[in-house]
């Protein structure tokens, strides 16, 4: 009895048999009527797909906030001892050039997923879009397959999700260096590596 060898998969190859096995959802929801006109406003692949790479975005943002916020609070308790109002805000400028790279991965993620799987194969087109739709500007002139349109507001909600979820932490983070400066901080617990 011989056994079948199996062969690892490139990442551009799984990434199109994934997108190619979710293509095939929408045959299966035609059999039900009332899923069949809605599928035809809210595609299946698109809800399906977008919603596990929104998640994938969301816990890249969790994962970087994360470590964003540690090193902040780890900075800020050792600078709390010696406050000096150009530490507090050097340690600002830092906490927002590191807020900027992660949303920078985040868009660099969602152009290697859409370029790797095909639904737009330049690169640099990719990125415009995804930049574009990401920070909800919406100006660009490229457009998604048809059977993939739906794809583009999901992007727009992951940026809307991460900026929101940024905004938040800054709000926070101003409000610790203002304190810091002033010398009047006391620094929250450092999280736990």
């Amino acid at each position: 009895m011989s056994a079948a060898v199996l062969q690892p998969l490139s990442l551009q190859d799984a990434l199109k048999q994934g997108v190619a096995a979710i293509g095939q959802l929408p045959d299966d929801v035609s059999q039900w009527p009332f899923l069949l006109q809605l599928s035809e406003a809210f595609p299946i692949t698109d809800l399906v797909f977008g919603g596990l790479m929104l998640i994938a975005v969301v816990l890249i943002h969790a994962a970087g906030i994360g470590f964003i916020s540690g090193s902040f609070a780890k900075r800020e308790k050792q600078l709390s001892d010696r406050a000096q109002p150009w530490r507090a805000h050097l340690l600002m400028v830092i906490a927002v050039a590191s807020l900027l790279i992660l949303h920078v991965a985040e868009n660099v993620f969602w152009t290697v997923v859409l370029a790797e799987t095909g639904l737009i194969p330049d690169w640099r087109a990719a990125g415009f879009f995804v930049g574009n739709t990401y920070t909800t500007i919406g100006y660009g002139t490229f457009l998604l397959p048809p059977k993939w349109e739906m794809l583009a507001p999901i992007i727009a909600i992951s940026g809307l999700f991460t900026f929101g979820w940024s905004g938040s932490v800054l709000v926070d983070y101003v409000r610790r260096t203002r304190r810091l400066s002033e010398g009047t901080a006391t620094p929250v617990n450092t999280p736990k590596a």
